[in-house]
């Protein structure tokens, strides 16, 4: 093949991912893991709270599984770094949470299946979501879960702005909680940029799950003028169509 042009990128001699993260002072980490650990802790609060408010899921009820399933597994089942251990941990109390109402009012997002299909499809995405992220982590020694987390950001960015599509309006969703993420993620990259300056496929992951971030953020904000809800006030002034109405709470229950 030698009349084959020349690459344009060689191969790197050394494997990115073989490199450790760089030495980095404790008040930059903490600096950045700081407002990461609290922006995914109140993104939690208020999805939970929205839930409760709507009746709808406040983050999308299959992502809600795999979020489970990275915290829950490197919590618990794979080793990790201290800080990330407990960081970990307390997200996943808040998880477990949203595990619950996603269980509860998630079938509301998917009318065509049966409740029953739901619940098992959902089990099966936490449990296979759970085994790749331990041999996904181990495969590239990632103690600190960025590898991992950052590939599960993208689907998981995505999905909220397919919920927003799915939904036609801004039931079980705020802009509180969209804001909340946006920060929580955005500090989230500047972790993994700040830690590992050379794995380039953080540097596409990252980029790239904030701009569908802030995607969610205008669209979602455009979605409640039109319905003629204030984005940042707490209260709903009116019924959002196809929020938690009394019909949808007796469907609830009798999903349950």
């Amino acid at each position: 093949m030698v009349w084959l042009p020349p690459v344009l990128i060689p191969m790197s001699q050394v494997a990115p991912v073989t490199q450790g993260p760089a030495d980095v002072p404790d008040a930059l980490f903490w600096a950045l893991a700081g407002p990461t650990a609290l922006g995914w802790l109140l993104t939690y609060v208020l999805a939970i709270r929205q839930a409760l408010v709507d009746r709808r899921v406040g983050i999308p009820a299959y992502l809600v599984a795999v979020n489970f399933a990275w915290e829950f597994s490197l919590t618990f089942v794979l080793e990790q770094t201290p800080s990330q251990r407990q960081i970990n941990f307390l997200w996943v109390l808040f998880n477990a949470v949203l595990l619950y109402q996603a269980l509860r009012y998630g079938p509301r997002d998917y009318p065509a299946l049966p409740a029953r299909v739901f619940r098992w499809s959902f089990l099966g995405v936490l449990l296979w979501a759970a085994v790749m992220v331990v041999v996904g982590a181990n495969e590239f020694h990632d103690r600190e879960g960025m590898y991992t987390g950052m590939i599960i950001q993208v689907p998981l960015s995505a999905a909220f702005l397919l919920m927003l599509k799915r939904r036609g309006s801004s039931a079980g969703q705020s802009m509180h909680l969209a804001a909340a993420k946006l920060v929580g993620s955005l500090f989230a990259g500047l972790t993994a940029f700040v830690l590992y300056p050379s794995h380039h496929l953080l540097q596409v992951l990252v980029p790239t799950y904030v701009v569908l971030d802030i995607a969610y953020v205008v669209l979602l904000r455009r979605t409640m003028r039109l319905e003629g809800r204030p984005p940042w006030a707490w209260r709903r002034p009116a019924a959002v169509p196809g929020a938690g109405t009394e019909s949808g709470a007796r469907s609830d229950h009798a999903a349950a």
